[in-house]
Parts: structure tokens; sequence; C-alpha cells
């Protein structure tokens, strides 16, 4: 990335189905325990697919503390807000750092956004008549929503940014933060990504699709990247939001970065599916960004969604970006632990990256047992893979044939 500060991540903030807060997320990946299971939240029973990663004892009341009603916010602006304040506090950042930082960046992706609100007031539209729709039913629906209720919380002057991009979303935001960073516009700025799609609509789509797992008995099992039994993908919500700092506004406060951004390359498939090159072109771009050559990478976090088709074409694209490395190169998804939430995906993947940096070992590729013939790369089957973690290329892939890829080393 052209410009003239290093960007380090100094917080970290998540909640996913496998854990709220950075130590439980990490403690389950490294185990492997998937947090998959029955969807609790609505009735499921015509559904082809009853499965799901839900975030599971999240009580938004409990950190609003009554400056807004949670029943008003879409689940995915809930969970984005919690995450947010995990990473500041992650950070070390006091309130005073942050009114110096006026106006702030947050940089928030999606790909669903609030689909539970819209949803939901279609609903009471449909039953109860238009003159019926509460008077926040727009506002609690809107893109930006998560963005806001960040800077509410945080109570500081900020500017608001909301990346729409598909599942990219989630490093999209990152990269944007790390430019705005870099080219010495902002010394901090707030970034992720956030989704709540378990909803009959959006679950009923994704059935119809064809993209999601239909073992409903073993919903642990049911996500399993590159593994020749895999059925599908595994629908999930959660938030993953990082804090990003120059590397000399980090230092002048005595705080130990977890990772430094390195590089970003994004590109659209000409050709969706196994035959697409965007992944290729986008892992191609980040390198160069990075001014790395493929053999100084040390380890993949693949978007890896335990997709028929997807899983096949990401281990092929890899090959073709990498070539004789590539076999040497750890590919790990964590999506086996922690399901797919889409925008988030790519976020829950660059703080398990930065994790892995800090303890030097990349969690498992949970539940990847029967390599897929297809799929020949190092999955890092059955258990962590202690080893020297310098510079990591994260992959994302979404609907609408868009990839991305963040390269990011460490900062020490």
């Amino acid at each position: 990335m052209i410009g003239r500060n290093r960007v380090v991540i100094t917080g970290l903030g998540v909640l996913a189905a496998n854990g709220i807060g950075k130590d439980a997320f990490w403690r389950t990946l490294l185990a492997g325990e998937s947090g998959i299971g029955p969807i609790t939240q609505f009735e499921t029973t015509d559904f082809k697919s009853r499965i799901a990663g839900e975030v599971s004892n999240f009580v938004p009341e409990n950190f609003m503390n009554g400056r807004v009603k949670a029943r008003r916010l879409s689940r995915n602006v809930q969970l984005g807000a919690k995450a947010a304040l995990l990473a500041v506090e992650d950070s070390g950042l006091n309130p005073e750092d942050l009114r110096r930082a006026e106006p702030l960046p947050i940089i928030i992706g999606i790909s669903l956004g609030g689909f539970d609100h819209i949803e939901n007031q279609i609903l009471r539209v449909s039953k109860l008549g238009p003159n019926k729709l509460v008077p926040h039913a727009v506002e609690g629906c809107i893109h930006l929503a998560a963005a806001s209720l960040i800077g509410a919380i945080l109570n500081v002057e900020t500017e608001l940014c909301t990346i729409s991009n598909s599942c990219v979303g989630g490093l999209d935001s990152i990269a944007r933060g790390a430019q705005i960073i870099r080219e010495g516009k902002a010394d901090i700025c707030i970034c992720g990504a956030t989704e709540a799609p378990i909803v009959p609509s959006a679950m009923a789509g994704f059935c119809a699709a064809g993209m999601v797992s239909t073992n409903n008995d073993n919903p642990k099992l049911a996500s399993r990247p590159f593994d020749i039994s895999r059925d599908g993908g595994v629908l999930a919500e959660g938030s993953g939001i990082v804090v990003l700092e120059s590397l000399d506004h980090a230092m002048s406060r005595n705080k130990a970065p977890y990772a430094e951004v390195l590089g970003y390359g994004t590109s659209r498939d000409l050709n969706v599916g196994i035959s697409g090159n965007g992944l290729k072109m986008s892992m191609r771009k980040a390198l160069a960004n990075s001014s790395l050559m493929p053999r100084e990478i040390d380890a993949i976090f693949a978007h890896g969604p335990s997709d028929q088709i997807l899983d096949v074409s990401e281990s092929i694209l890899i090959t073709d970006c990498f070539g004789d490395h590539a076999y040497r190169i750890p590919v790990t998804s964590i999506k086996g632990v922690t399901g797919n939430p889409l925008a988030a995906g790519g976020a829950h993947q660059t703080i398990a990256c930065s994790l892995s940096m800090k303890a030097n070992c990349i969690p498992p590729t949970a539940n990847h047992k029967f390599p897929d013939p297809d799929c020949l790369l190092d999955y890092v089957p059955d258990s962590p893979r202690h080893l020297c973690v310098d510079k990591v290329l994260i992959n994302s892939h979404g609907s609408g044939a868009m990839n991305s890829s963040l390269i990011i080393g460490s900062a020490s």
C-alpha cells in the first residue's frame, strides 16, 4: 500500500458462533470446537437446512445502558456495537485518545445488513396494515446503522462509511481503513464487519440456491472445508471489529500491536465458479501491493466455506498463484468452527490471523477428515500447527463474483 505511515492492528473485538471475545474465539479455534447448532431464532420445521452458527448468550441490553433501545435495532447492529466496544477496550484507547482522533473514521462492511429488521417490518405491514409501521422502521434497517451506533456509543465525532460488498466487505473495510491511515488522514480507525442473516427469508434463499448443508443431525460436523464429504456451507452470524493505528501512534502510547497490514488486492471473477480467476488476481495484487514474493507467505487463511465448488476453485487458484510453493504453505479455514458469517467472515479471519501471529500457531481446519482429491493442499487437519508466522494471506469471496485478499505481517 503506497503511503508514508505503517499501519498496525492494536485491538480485536469478536462475536462469533464459537465464542464472544478474543479469548473464547481463539481457544475454540485451536480446539476445533464448532459453534454450529440447531437454529433457535425461528421455527425451521419446513426448511431443508435447520442449522446455523448463532451467537449464544448475547444480551445487548447489558452494554447499551439504556442509551438506545435494543429492540429498535437490527441484530447485526447490536453485534457490531458490542464488537467495537471489545476492540476499543482491547486496544487500550481511552476516551481522551478517541477525542484527539476526531473525526474518528468508522468503516463497517456488510452483506445483507439489517435483514431481520426489514423482514419484521414487512410482516408487520402485511398483518396490520401500513398505518401500524413503527417510527423507527426506516432508521433501524439502513446500512449505515451499525457504524452510526458505534459512533454514538463511543460519543466522539466520527466519519462513517459502510461497505456493502457482499462477503468481501470485512476485508475491504480493513483495507480502506489502512489506506486512510497510510495516507496520513487519520491515526486511528475502527474497521470490520457485522452480519445477522439467520432469518427465515435469507435461510430460504440460501436453501433454494443449494448453498447450505442439510446435515441437520450432526450440526457441529456440517461445515467441512475441503473435505470430500462436505455438502455445503453453514450460514452464521457474528461481528469482527479491529482497531487500526499508525505504528508511530501505537508506539507513542507503548501499545504492542498484534500485526501490521501490508497489502491488499481485489478483483471480480470473469467467469463465476471453478473457471473464475478473480481470486488469483486478488492474491497477485495483494502480493504486489505488499512488495512480496509468493515464497515469503507463511500461511493462508482461506475463504474455504465448505462449498462443493468454491473449495475446489480456491485450491486450484492458490496453486496457480503460488506454484510449487502452494504445496508447502499451511492453508486453513476457520469456517468449520464459525460457519459462514458473510461479510464478518473476512474480519473473523483477520482476527484469527492476528492471534496466530502472537501465538506462532495456525488453527486447524475443523472437520477436515477425508481430503477431497481435487483439493491437494496442506489444510492443517486435526490439530494446530506450531510454526513461525510472519506473513499471512487472507482470502474472501462473495456473491456477485467478488474476491479480496489481504496480507498482514508480524509487527515485531
